[in-house]
């Protein structure tokens, strides 16, 4: 018969055997693995496009383009046409009869006088023409275009 303090010692020797599979872990291998994993995940990271935030647009480019820092603003009152003749309030698609209702809730809201316009350079002018129509009968006489920087689109292309 075994005493307790050779039991004790025999129970803990019997399961540092079953655990050995862990206890034998080669931790440089390991490391440089996990390393390998991570490099491969940030690079892949980094090649990757980042995420697209609004809607593609070409913007007609300009030799006299100005900044427009107020067109940034999260309450600024943007309105966009596309080349197939969809209005764009916001991010939200509207039709040409409900923009003035929609940009006189925003200036009773506490909105500026002030309407930024981004228009794909493939749009149609009777397109426009509505649209600028609707903004005036929305009481909007301070329109800004918004488009490209010629020296922006040079330095992109080389």
């Amino acid at each position: 018969m075994l005493s307790r303090l050779q039991l004790r010692v025999r129970n803990r020797r019997l399961g540092d055997s079953r655990r050995t599979l862990f206890s034998n872990l080669n931790s440089p291998a390991f490391t440089h693995s996990m390393l390998g994993c991570v490099l491969l995940f940030l690079i892949i990271a980094m090649i990757s496009d980042p995420p697209h935030h609004g809607m593609a647009l070409d913007r007609y480019i300009s030799h006299n383009a100005t900044p427009a820092p107020a067109a940034l603003r999260d309450d600024a009152m943007r309105v966009m046409l596309t080349r197939d003749g969809s209005i764009y309030f916001g991010n939200n698609r509207v039709a040409s009869e409900g923009l003035p209702e929609q940009i006189r809730q925003r200036l009773h809201e506490g909105g500026q006088h002030r309407v930024f316009l981004a228009v794909d350079q493939r749009a149609r002018f009777r397109d426009l023409s509505i649209v600028l129509d609707e903004l005036r009968n929305a009481g909007i006489w301070d329109i800004t275009f918004l488009t490209g920087s010629a020296a922006m689109h040079k330095r992109e292309l080389f």
